[in-house]
């Protein structure tokens, strides 16, 4: 492994919290015995983004989940995928700086982010990979920058598609009063309540598999900078116990308008949306292909080798 996560001046910049994070995602890429570099790019205004980068040829962009980080997707990343693979600790997440942004300016905000850090990586059509939040960048960034993406995986149910929902714990949080009073109440981060909170996403099992990924989201929960992160992009993204807010909710018609190829990878013990809203999906999206595999809303983590597979099949495909 090529270690450069101390290699940076921003590392005598971190908070105690952050240096966790940092410690915490060292050990788990250091586990896999693969060679996957720790680096930073800086976007606009000298934000500081963090990423994961493993291989070498056609750049293959990773985009994780709301409340997570470029770790969860070290299972993948272990798997030789003959791309360069490049996981982005979005904006407040993991190790990358956060940035200011009114809930109604989400999507617009996320589509610039990520077209700037398409331009810093020198990348000018990417193959984009999401899950769960990062997905719905994906799409947005398909829809409303068309010619800075080629293809579209996305793994997991991915949240505002038509028949998706909000579960219950997500609407709680993002209620103002209700969210803030859990946030005092509830006990400090550990493998056990990691553990749980995976279970309720349908992958309680599989991360077990992965104790240094626990490590990683012990550390990650106990940082208030991705906290604040995780809690904004909810509040944009859910209307408390209403649900997803409604201007952000994909349309069969939108999604329509996606003329790129687009693989869905959906668990079929997936919270977000059940085998009705993958077909819905997939029948909305013109050129739009569906696996169901037998997870939760992280299918990579049970099933990495085939998940692998059928990422490497679709981006070959003409």
């Amino acid at each position: 492994m090529t270690n450069r996560y101390k290699d940076k001046w921003i590392w005598n910049a971190m908070s105690p919290e952050r240096e966790a994070v940092a410690k915490a995602q060292e050990a788990l890429v250091a586990e896999t015995g693969a060679e996957i570099r720790s680096s930073w790019i800086e976007s606009d205004a000298g934000t500081m983004i963090h990423t994961l980068e493993v291989g070498e040829g056609e750049p293959l962009i990773l985009l994780h989940g709301s409340g997570n980080s470029v770790a969860d997707w070290v299972p993948l990343m272990k798997v030789p995928l003959n791309r360069r693979l490049i996981a982005i600790d979005r904006p407040g997440f993991g190790l990358s700086d956060p940035v200011e942004y009114h809930r109604d300016e989400l999507r617009v905000k996320a589509v610039t982010m990520l077209t700037r850090l398409l331009d810093a990586l020198g990348v000018d059509r990417a193959d984009l990979v999401g899950s769960s939040g990062g997905s719905v960048w994906a799409l947005w960034t398909a829809l409303d920058q068309p010619h800075r993406v080629r293809r579209l995986a996305l793994l997991g149910a991915t949240p505002l598609m038509p028949g998706t929902s909000a579960p219950i714990p997500l609407r709680l949080i993002a209620t103002p009063v209700v969210g803030n009073l859990l946030g005092h109440l509830m006990p400090a981060p550990s493998p056990e309540s990691v553990t749980k909170m995976m279970g309720m996403m349908g992958e309680g099992e599989t991360v077990g598999r992965y104790p240094k990924l626990i490590d990683v989201h012990v550390a990650a929960g106990s940082d208030p900078i991705a906290r604040e992160a995780a809690e904004r992009e909810l509040k944009a993204l859910i209307r408390g116990l209403a649900g997803f807010r409604r201007r952000y909710v994909f349309t069969e018609e939108e999604l329509s308008g996606i003329e790129h190829p687009t693989l869905l990878i959906w668990g079929d013990q997936d919270p977000i949306g059940g085998l009705d809203a993958a077909r819905r999906a997939t029948d909305a999206i013109p050129h739009a292909d569906l696996t169901v595999l037998s997870t939760g809303h992280a299918p990579w983590w049970g099933e990495p080798d085939r998940c692998a597979t059928l990422i490497a099949e679709f981006l070959e495909a003409e």
